[in-house]
C-alpha cells in the first residue's frame, strides 16, 4: 500500500523550539508537495535568500494500522538536510539533496491524529557533496519531490532490478527484509497481456521485442511473494536490451548508435526544483522531439518521473553523482560521496534508459582512493552496466569503464571536437560529455549574429561527432538555461548556455538538433531577414536548419533558386544546414542588359547584398562598370535595380517564402517579410489538469508574432495574469516576454472544478478555461 502525503502541508519559514509541540498559526501557509520554500525572481537575487531553516508539518490519518505490517516514510527528494519527528518521536537527521530517504516509522504510527514535523535545513553544508567550493548551479530549498507512506508485510522485498538482455534472459534481483521463507511467483506482461509465468528469479523468454531508441518496448513484471497467510505483490517495468560502450563506439542491441545529446539541469523559473510529474515528463518529451537520443543528468540524480518518461520514449540516459569540480577533504564528505553512488545506483538501476553511471565528481581532479571506491560500489550493486567519469583534462587517471571528457575546444567554426587520439583514454571507450556552453553563451535577447554563430557551432560539433567514428557520442552543454551562483553566468544568476531558455522556449541552436531527426519536418531560418539587425545592413550567409532534401526560395511570389545542404562544409552530419547565398537568382530580368548576362548580374547583386559592395572582387566590379557603360546604365538606374531586387537598407522590404522538399514532395514552408501586423499566439500543453498523488501543472506558452508568424525577438511586453478556481499561478502576477516569448505555469491544488485564466497583454485579453479533475 502506498499513501501519498503530498497535499495540505503546513509551512513556516524559520524554526523555533516551540514548533516541536505546536506551530504558530499566524505564520502558517498551507502548501502542496513538491514545494519550493522561497520563490526567487527570474534573475538578480541572492542565493542566500533560500538558504535557511524551514518548518513543515503534515497532519494525517490512515485507514489501518496493522501490527503485522512495516510502515516506511519515503521522501523522494528534499534540499538538503532534515530533522524529523513523528508523533513526538525523534526520527533522526537525514540528508537527501538529490536522492531518496526512507525511514521506518512502524513503531510510531497511529490510526488517527498523526503529526509529522520536518525541520528542513537548506543551507549549504561543506561536509557533504555537492558543497564545499564554488558551485555552478543553485540548490533550491524545499521538499521538492513527493512524499509517500509505504506499508509492507514484515517480510518484504525492495530495490527491485529486473535485468533482461537482448537474448531474452530475465534475472530478478532485489533486497529481502525479514526472516520468513517466501514463495515467489513472477508474471510477465506485455501490452497488458500476460505472456509468461515463472517461479524463482530467472527465466528465458523465447519471443520478445527489444527496447531501443525508436521502439522502446516495455514489459511489466508482477512479482507475488507469499508466506504463512500473507501475500504481497510488486509491479515493476523492465525491457529487453543490451547497451555497451566499446572502443569504437556505443552499441545498442549490438547495433552501433552515434550518441547525440544534451545535459539537463532540473530547475525552473520561480519554482526552483519543485517541478511536478507532468513537467518532468514534458522535459523528456521536449528532448526527444529536439532530436537527441541521450541526456546526461548533470550533475546529480533526477526525478523518477523524468527517468520513467525516458524509459517510455526511448531516450538514453547517463546519470551522475552530485557534485561539481570540488572534492571535500573531510571523511564525512568522502563517505557521503561513496554512499551517494550506492543510493544513485539502487534508485536508478531498474531503468532501461540508463546506459552508464557517472561515478566521478564532474570536472574534479584525480583521486585514486575515492574513485576506486565509487567505481567499485557501482559495479557491486549493478554488475551489468558500465561506469564513466567526467573530466576536463586530457591526461587523467582512468578507473572507470568509459573515458568521458568535457571538450570545449570549439571556439570558432574551424574545429568542433578535439581528435580523440590526443586524449589519453588507454584504448577504452571514449565519449564527450560536454561541449560549447560557456564558450559562447547566448541569451534569448542576444543579437541575431551571435545566435546564428552559436547555432552553427553546434552544427560544427555534431559534424565532428560523426567524423570521428571511435567517439561514442557527444552531449552538448546544455538543454536549458539554468540558475547559478553569482560567480557564474552574467552576474544575473543565469547561465545562458542552453539551446532552450529557462522557460523551455527554443533558441535557434535547438533547431540544429531538431533538424537531425526524421519524424517531424523542420525548416528554421537562422536569421530574421531584418537589415537593421546586422552590421552595415549586410546579411552575410543565410543558413536554414532543416531535414529537407532541398529548399526553394520565392521572393514576392517569384521563384528565386533551389538550394541544397552544404555537405562540403558539414560533410558528416545527417542533415547539414542549407546555405542561402543568392536572394536574387532568377528574379532578375532587365531588358537593358543582355539576357545571357542576367545570371551574372544577379549573382553580383546577391554578393553585394550578403557581403557588401566593398568586399566584391575587383573583377566583378569592373564587369559591372563595363556593363553599365556599354548599355548606358546610370547610377540612378543601378540604385533602382538594387531596391527592386534586393531591397535591404532603404529599399522596400521583400516577402520571402521558403519551401522544403523531401523525396521531391513539399514537406513544409515558412514565410518571412516586413513586420506590419502583430498578434499573440497562446497555446497550452493540455486541456485538463489531473490531481493524482500530487498536483498537475499547466504550461501556457505566449509568442508575439507578426503576420508571417515570425517571432518578434525584441518584444518585451508585460503579461498580466489573473486566475480563478482550483489552480494557482507560479510566479508573479505580471511577467515579461523574454525574446518575444514566455511560458507561464499553473498548478492544480488538489480540488476538482473549472479554472479560469485571464491574460492581458497590451489591450489584448485572452481567457482560458481549464478543467481540473
Amino acid at each position: 500500500m502506498i499513501k501519498s502525503l503530498n497535499f495540505g502541508w503546513n509551512f513556516i519559514r524559520g524554526y523555533e523550539d516551540d514548533y516541536l509541540k505546536k506551530l504558530d498559526e499566524s505564520k502558517i501557509k498551507v502548501v502542496n508537495i513538491p514545494h519550493n520554500c522561497q520563490e526567487v525572481p527570474y534573475n538578480y537575487f541572492s542565493e542566500e535568500s533560500y538558504q535557511d531553516l524551514f518548518t513543515y508539518e503534515k497532519l494525517f490519518d490512515i485507514e489501518i494500522v496493522d501490527k503485522d505490517l512495516v510502515y516506511l516514510l519515503r521522501f523522494e527528494g528534499f534540499m538538503f538536510k532534515a530533522k524529523m519527528y513523528l508523533n513526538g518521536h525523534d526520527l533522526g537527521e537525514h540528508y537527501s539533496g538529490y536522492l531518496p530517504v526512507e525511514i521506518d516509522v512502524t513503531d510510531y504510527l497511529k490510526k488517527q491524529g498523526n503529526r509529522l514535523l520536518v525541520i528542513l535545513d537548506s543551507r549549504e553544508d561543506i561536509n557533504y557533496p555537492p558543497f564545499g567550493f564554488a558551485l555552478d548551479y543553485l540548490t533550491f530549498s524545499g521538499i521538492y519531490r513527493e512524499v509517500n507512506l509505504i506499508s509492507h508485510q514484515k517480510t518484504y522485498l525492495d530495490n527491485f532490478y529486473i535485468h533482461a538482455d537482448n537474448l531474452g534472459n530475465v534475472k530478478v534481483i532485489y533486497d529481502k527484509h525479514g526472516d520468513k521463507d517466501i514463495k515467489i511467483v513472477n508474471k510477465i506482461f506485455f501490452e497488458n497481456k500476460e505472456i509468461a509465468l515463472f517461479k524463482g528469479n530467472e527465466f528465458k523468454l523465447e519471443t520478445f521485442n527489444l527496447w531501443d531508441i525508436d521502439n522502446p518496448n516495455l514489459y511489466k513484471l508482477e512479482t507475488t511473494i507469499s508466506f504463512d497467510n500473507c501475500v504481497e505483490v510488486y509491479r515493476n517495468t523492465f525491457a529487453f536490451r543490451k547497451a555497451e560502450f566499446k572502443p569504437d563506439g556505443f552499441y545498442l542491441n549490438d547495433k552501433k548508435v552515434k550518441l547525440i545529446g544534451l545535459n539537463r539541469h532540473q530547475g525552473y523559473p520561480y519554482m526552483g526544483y519543485a517541478a511536478s510529474k507532468s513537467l518532468q515528463e514534458d522535459d523528456a518529451l521536449t528532448l526527444k522531439k529536439t532530436g537527441v537520443n541521450i541526456v546526461r543528468t548533470s550533475h546529480y540524480s533526477q526525478s523518477e518521473h523524468f527517468l520513467n518518461a525516458c524509459d517510455r520514449l526511448g531516450l538514453l540516459v547517463v546519470d551522475e553523482i552530485p557534485g561539481w569540480q570540488h572534492i571535500g577533504e573531510s571523511e564525512c564528505w568522502r563517505n557521503a560521496c561513496v554512499e551517494n553512488t550506492k543510493r544513485m545506483v539502487l534508485k536508478e538501476r531498474n531503468h532501461p534508459c540508463i546506459i552508464a553511471y557517472g561515478v566521478r565528481i564532474d570536472e574534479s581532479v584525480d583521486d585514486h582512493d575515492l574513485y576506486t571506491k565509487t567505481n567499485q560500489v557501482a559495479h557491486e550493486f549493478d554488475k551489468y552496466r558500465q561506469t564513466l567519469g567526467v573530466r576536463n583534462f586530457t591526461n587523467s587517471e582512468l578507473l572507470e569503464d568509459i573515458y568521458s571528457y568535457n571538450d570545449f575546444v570549439c571556439d570558432s567554426m574551424k574545429i568542433g571536437l578535439i581528435n580523440p587520439k590526443k586524449v589519453k583514454h588507454n584504448g577504452k571507450p571514449y565519449m564527450v560529455s560536454e561541449y560549447l556552453g560557456h564558450m559562447d553563451p547566448v541569451k534569448p535577447t542576444s543579437d541575431i549574429d551571435k545566435k546564428i554563430e552559436v547555432a552553427l557551432r553546434h552544427a560544427r560539433v555534431i559534424d565532428d561527432n560523426f567524423k570521428y567514428e571511435n567517439i561514442a557520442g557527444a552531449i552538448g552543454w546544455c538543454f536549458v538555461d539554468y540558475h547559478s551562483h553569482t560567480d557564474f553566468g552574467s552576474g544575473d544568476h543565469i547561465c545562458p548556455h542552453g539551446v532552450y531558455d529557462l522557460y523551455r522556449n527554443p533558441k535557434l541552436s535547438s533547431y540544429i538538433y531538431a533538424s537531425q531527426q526524421e519524424k517531424e519536418p523542420v525548416i528554421e531560418l537562422l536569421t530574421n531577414f531584418k537589415p537593421g539587425d546586422v552590421k552595415e545592413a549586410i546579411f552575410n550567409d543565410l543558413y536554414i536548419a532543416t531535414n529537407a532534401d532541398y529548399v526553394e526560395l520565392y521572393k514576392n511570389g517569384e521563384f528565386v533558386k533551389r538550394f541544397y545542404p552544404v555537405s562540403k562544409e558539414f560533410p558528416y552530419m545527417k542533415h547539414p544546414p542549407i546555405l542561402i547565398d543568392d536572394i536574387v537568382g532568377e528574379t532578375f530580368k532587365e531588358d537593358k542588359f543582355p539576357k545571357k548576362s542576367w545570371p551574372t548580374i544577379a549573382r553580383m547583386f546577391s554578393y553585394a547584398a550578403m557581403h557588401g559592395f566593398n568586399h566584391m572582387p575587383l573583377k566583378n566590379k569592373l564587369y559591372l562598370a563595363y556593363m553599365m557603360i556599354k548599355h548606358k546604365i546610370s547610377y540612378t538606374d543601378l540604385v533602382h535595380y538594387w531596391n527592386e531586387y534586393v531591397g535591404s537598407w532603404g529599399g522596400k522590404a521583400k516577402t520571402y517564402v521558403i519551401k522544403g522538399f523531401k523525396d521531391n514532395k513539399l514537406m513544409k514552408e515558412i514565410e518571412v517579410g516586413p513586420s506590419n501586423e502583430f498578434h499573440f499566439d497562446i497555446s497550452t500543453n493540455k486541456e485538463v489538469l489531473i490531481n493524482e498523488e500530487t498536483y498537475d501543472t499547466l504550461r501556457v506558452v505566449i509568442k508575439h508574432l507578426d503576420e508571417h508568424n515570425s517571432l518578434l525577438h525584441y518584444s518585451n511586453r508585460i503579461v498580466k495574469i489573473q486566475v480563478e478556481g482550483p489552480i494557482e499561478l507560479v510566479g508573479p502576477s505580471e511577467q515579461v516576454l523574454l525574446g518575444g516569448q514566455l511560458s507561464l505555469y499553473f498548478n492544480s491544488i488538489g480540488v476538482e472544478g473549472k479554472a479560469k485564466i485571464k491574460l492581458t497583454i497590451d489591450n489584448v485579453i485572452k481567457e482560458l478555461e481549464i478543467e481540473v479533475k
